[in-house]
């Protein structure tokens, strides 16, 4: 999140905020930490002093350039003002009517106490370095800045013009998702950020987290399941020369990155589980031999698809098919263990395909209708038994977690309404 340093009003807001929620702890510094022309300070005692010296060795396994040097406070705090995981403060002034680059540019970093590691802490510390790289070198590399963003290179590049991005925070109907500075920062961390902000977390299926009674996903926000905060533009990897762009602007030329060939996904098959619920199951091809990716397939319902639930992550040397839904196994002593996922009405998924360079790509995103797959399966299912089918569950179904997201009390899949609860309990407990 990007803060104006030369907003004094704004200042006052977090100077609140700050003191509210955070000076409880009186900012006791627990450790520092500094080298060259940069301070790493802790108020929260997660942090010692050689952790700070390896965030600063993450720092550096982010993209940078000469913006570097003008970056000179980093400060982790032990909790956050309202929810907000890192800001970012610029140090551009005016001078003789022409904006100056100052060097007391400075990040914090919130929740220090429970992202306590280096992997916790990396994408915030990317996404806010990502605001720094972004407003310096387009001040250097076009003389930018945010009266004149529209008129920069990046939204021409990045095909923003016509959308309802947002250069004004001040406006009474803002998003967050559509902020411009957001935007730019994503795609740092997408294209340019170091390998623990873009690392992928491994999404098991329904068939795997039954057979091996593993616990459901507790990564929300992971990199393969929302690289973006924006889910209605393309992923930066997408757009052609954008990466040469973000580099060109820090003063570097590369040769531009092959895009790989976009896997399409197949028609839907499915078969009653012995809950009497409806399993799926996909397939795609794989176009790009030649190298191995790593695959996260994601649902969402169509008109929502900041809901996006992550079904299964594989590489390509594996068999390219994923099986969801519900889902259930009989036991030795005759018991049927399930888990329980119904998808009503239309949904989208789409396949998340990264590279072995840490670049995501997304395929076509396609729309199914469940409601109509569910009444066929159902249907041919009641053929094959050659008499009506039971839609009655069997008393021997383990089933212990039963929310109420449904008349008949079945859990549903991802809620069109936005509730994060329908996500984290789909599954029942063994």
């Amino acid at each position: 999140m990007k803060f104006f340093k030369i907003t004094i009003t704004s200042m006052l807001l977090i100077l609140f905020l700050f003191n509210v929620s955070i000076l409880a702890d009186e900012l006791k510094i627990y450790s520092t930490y500094t080298v060259n022309n940069l301070t790493i300070t802790s108020y929260s005692k997660s942090w010692s002093k050689s952790m700070l010296k390896d965030l600063y060795l993450e720092l550096l396994n982010n993209f940078h350039s000469d913006e570097f040097d003008y970056l000179s406070n980093i400060y982790i705090y032990p909790n956050s003002p309202e929810g907000v995981n890192g800001l970012y403060y610029d140090d551009i002034f005016l001078e003789n009517g022409e904006y100056k680059l100052g060097n007391n540019a400075y990040i914090n970093l919130y929740n220090g106490d429970e992202n306590n590691t280096i992997r916790k802490i990396s994408y915030t510390l990317s996404h806010e370095y990502g605001h720094h790289y972004m407003i310096y070198n387009l001040m250097k590399s076009e003389n930018i800045y945010y009266h004149n963003l529209k008129d920069s290179k990046y939204v021409k590049i990045r095909n923003l013009n016509g959308t309802p991005v947002i250069y004004d925070a001040t406006q009474k109907d803002y998003l967050y998702h559509w902020d411009i500075m957001e935007i730019m920062a994503d795609d740092y961390v997408q294209l340019l950020g170091s390998s623990n902000a873009r690392m992928s977390y491994d999404y098991k299926s329904v068939d795997e987290i039954l057979k091996e009674n593993a616990a459901p996903y507790n990564n929300p926000s992971s990199f393969n399941l929302k690289p973006q905060l924006n889910p209605y533009i393309p992923l930066a990897a997408d757009i052609s020369g954008l990466y040469n762009y973000l580099l060109n602007i820090g003063g570097f030329t590369v040769a531009s990155p092959k895009t790989p060939e976009k896997p399409k996904l197949n028609n839907i098959t499915g078969y009653m589980s012995l809950n009497n619920e409806p399993t799926y199951n996909i397939t795609w091809n794989n176009p790009n031999k030649n190298e191995v990716f790593e695959y996260t397939l994601v649902i969402y319902p169509e008109n929502n698809p900041f809901v996006a639930y992550p079904l299964k992550t594989i590489t390509s040397k594996e068999p390219l098919n994923v099986t969801f839904g519900s889902y259930s196994i009989k036991q030795k002593d005759g018991t049927i263990k399930s888990i329980s996922q119904i998808y009503e009405g239309n949904y989208t998924l789409k396949l998340y395909i990264k590279d072995s360079n840490g670049f995501i790509y997304s395929s076509t995103p396609v729309t199914y209708d469940f409601t109509k797959l569910s009444n066929n399966i159902i249907s041919n299912n009641t053929k094959s038994n050659n008499k009506p089918n039971n839609t009655t569950k069997p008393n021997n179904i383990i089933n212990d977690n039963k929310p109420s997201a449904t008349p008949d009390n079945r859990p549903i899949g991802p809620s069109s309404s936005g509730s994060l609860n329908d996500l984290f309990y789909l599954v029942s407990k063994s």
